[in-house]
């Protein structure tokens, strides 16, 4: 029962992207990448033929940037529903061991200090993995926005946008978690 609820959380949460081309590009139902990405879609449908080539070569940017968000926001809600189940354990963990008390014959590991703290660090864990790719969603979502209004030419855009990329798509840091302040001290 609880693993069914869990995942009618997660499928509703990824579900609710779903495009509805009856409603057009603003619908609250999406992420702003999504909406972003329309938007770049109608301007280039809409750009004067001496203007259609940088429109596409702009279009292009932001849906290279759009499937990237798109990624990092579907690892970021699968990471989000993580961190939630193991705090809850977390939470319920210490009523385990008392309210299962009679229960506890095979399952004597439920009062183990050990297993505690592995769920403990397993939910630091996928909070740390949730605040990675949240990070990297908004700042693909940021750079969306950037190319989005930028009056810069599609050819400087790509330079801006490469660097930018690939800072982005460094590997797992800890220092978007952490303050580098607080590292530096």
């Amino acid at each position: 029962m609880f693993k069914k609820i869990i995942l009618v959380f997660f499928l509703s949460s990824t579900l609710v992207q779903a495009d509805s081309k009856d409603e057009g590009i603003f619908t609250p139902n999406q992420t702003s990448a999504s909406l972003l990405v329309s938007y770049a879609e109608k301007l280039m449908q809409q750009a004067e033929p001496e203007n259609k080539a940088e429109a596409e070569k702009k279009y292009l940017l932001i849906y290279d940037i759009y499937i990237k968000a798109r990624s990092y926001a579907l690892l970021n809600k699968v990471f989000f529903w993580f961190s939630m189940v193991f705090g809850l354990a977390i939470l319920l963990w210490p009523s385990f061991s008392i309210i299962f008390k009679t229960h506890t014959g095979k399952w004597e590991w439920v009062k183990s200090a050990t297993v505690q703290t592995t769920v403990t660090g397993l939910a630091a864990l996928m909070f740390a993995f949730y605040s990675q790719y949240k990070d990297k969603q908004t700042n693909a979502e940021t750079l969306m926005r950037y190319a989005t209004y930028s009056e810069v030419s599609a050819s400087e855009l790509s330079v801006k946008i490469s660097e930018e990329l690939a800072r982005i798509d460094r590997g797992f840091s800890f220092n978007s978690i952490l303050d580098e302040k607080k590292l530096d001290k």
